[in-house]
């Protein structure tokens, strides 16, 4: 295979293979020779180049978080784009003319997808980790279980898809077209990112380019009142969560609202007549087989996250959970996962069964966790927070202070661990940072104090200062 040298508008030469990789809707794929870029060039016909342009100019440049002062945190939760060749010089005009692409040539470059976002299927196919591989649809057979990951690293994935996309609407961006096609996952080691950067809505100077997926379009947006934009990314996101956390589509019911035809039946049940498979007064629309696990199930954080998007906001944008809510929960439902003996995890709290949510293997024993209180000036102000604790557990500042999350700003310097030793549960302490036990001593670097329930902990010398104190569920 010979190659072909592409010019960017950057004045950089990239030399790519002379037959593309892939073809979608509007771009013909090629691979630069080296592997590291991938270069995506429109073919057929172009309406709106001059948008086009002026969309990918800003993205390359005003609005991209990958070349603010923390860029290089942002960089892995997008392949965002790095390039663009754009005019009669960008490529050869045979080369161009053979593969049908618009003239004068237009592409956008963006680096080729990380290694763990593949895998091989059953058959022995390579495949790029799109979420259809793993909601409990047909596509989920031919994954290999070893690729399937755990609740744990499912929650891992739902954070970064959540703090991805409340990076895009911080900016102001819209992605338009988050789906189970332009998000990567890696479910057994945690990872995500969102593709296809290139089409994002910028305000006041690209609208949007598609509709958006099927099954991912919001109510509205198939009712024909309302355009893609953040608020209809609320409701893409939080479908995109619902599957990967519980094998459904949260508007996929039994509820038939056309018989005339499938497509017209698709519309009206993704938009004007969509409702919720669990909503809890309106029984219209029930699952196509009963549910081993509600999303209730998945605790109180994540339930009321689930409860304002697909009960309350379906048909009213406004009231939907944004991203950071969506972040949020899922820290909190994070510091409520617990590990068993088979490796499993589960999602504890009161009210939730002591068991994994499919119910096949039961918690034996006590479980400990710390409630969150917050000290003041007046006394002690119940945060209506805890964590659970377990062996190995490594503790972190957004356990031990205030007002911290584990976000982009987060110092994730461990603070300190639990561990089991001879039937005792010990909290150590590896920061500088003095534990106070009430009415005991205070427990200094690498020290330890012994985990029982009653045991009472102000940390640090600060106020408002945290305290823990230790119960058991």
């Amino acid at each position: 295979m010979s190659g072909v040298n592409v010019r960017l508008t950057d004045g950089r030469v990239l030399q790519i293979d002379d037959e593309p990789v892939g073809t979608g809707a509007e771009k013909r794929v090629f691979l630069t020779r080296d592997r590291q870029l991938a270069v995506g060039f429109y073919y057929g016909t172009l309406s709106d180049r001059r948008e086009r342009v002026d969309r990918l100019t800003r993205i390359l440049t005003n609005y991209n978080p990958t070349l603010a002062s923390n860029g290089a945190y942002w960089s892995p939760y997008f392949c965002w784009p790095v390039g663009m060749a754009d005019g009669v010089n960008a490529v050869p005009q045979a080369f161009a003319q053979r593969q049908q692409l618009v003239w004068p040539p237009l592409a956008v470059v963006t680096p080729t997808y990380r290694s763990n976002f593949f895998f091989h299927d059953r058959f022995g196919g390579r495949q790029e980790k799109e979420v259809r591989w793993f909601t409990g649809g047909k596509a989920s057979k031919f994954v290999p279980q070893a690729e399937t990951g755990s609740l744990l690293t499912r929650l891992q994935v739902a954070v970064r898809l959540a703090r991805a996309v409340r990076r895009l609407h911080m900016a102001g961006l819209a992605h338009a077209d988050l789906s189970n096609k332009n998000v990567l996952v890696d479910p057994k080691g945690g990872d995500a990112c969102i593709i296809d950067i290139d089409s994002l809505v910028v305000p006041g100077v690209a609208p949007p380019a598609v509709l958006g997926t099927p099954g991912y379009i919001a109510p509205e947006v198939l009712a024909n009142k309302a355009q893609p934009g953040i608020a209809t990314d609320k409701h893409a996101l939080a479908v995109l969560l619902y599957e990967l956390l519980l094998q459904r589509h949260p508007l996929q019911g039994k509820r038939v609202n056309s018989t005339r035809s499938a497509e017209e039946d698709e519309q009206l049940s993704m938009g004007s007549h969509a409702l919720f498979i669990e909503h809890p007064t309106d029984r219209r629309n029930p699952p196509h087989s009963a549910l081993t696990v509600p999303y209730t199930r998945l605790g109180p954080a994540l339930a009321a996250c689930m409860t304002r998007t697909f009960v309350d906001g379906l048909h009213a944008p406004g009231t939907r959970a944004d991203a950071a809510e969506w972040e949020v929960a899922l820290y909190k439902t994070l510091q409520r996962a617990y590990p068993l003996p088979s490796g499993k995890w589960t999602i504890l709290g009161t009210g939730l069964p002591r068991a994994t949510l499919h119910g096949d293997e039961h918690i034996a024993g006590p479980v400990l966790a710390a409630q969150l209180f917050r000290e003041t000036p007046q006394g002690l102000v119940d945060e209506q927070d805890y964590f659970v604790l377990f062996h190995h557990l490594t503790l972190h500042d957004w356990h031990l202070r205030m007002g911290t999350l584990p976000n982009e700003k987060a110092d994730r310097t461990p603070r300190g661990y639990v561990a089991q030793h001879e039937g005792k549960w010990w909290l150590v302490n590896t920061s500088d940072t003095p534990w106070d036990v009430v009415d005991g001593p205070r427990i200094g670097r690498n020290a330890s104090v012994e985990c029982v329930p009653g045991l009472t902990l102000r940390i640090g010398d600060e106020l408002p200062a945290r305290v823990l104190r230790i119960g058991i569920l």
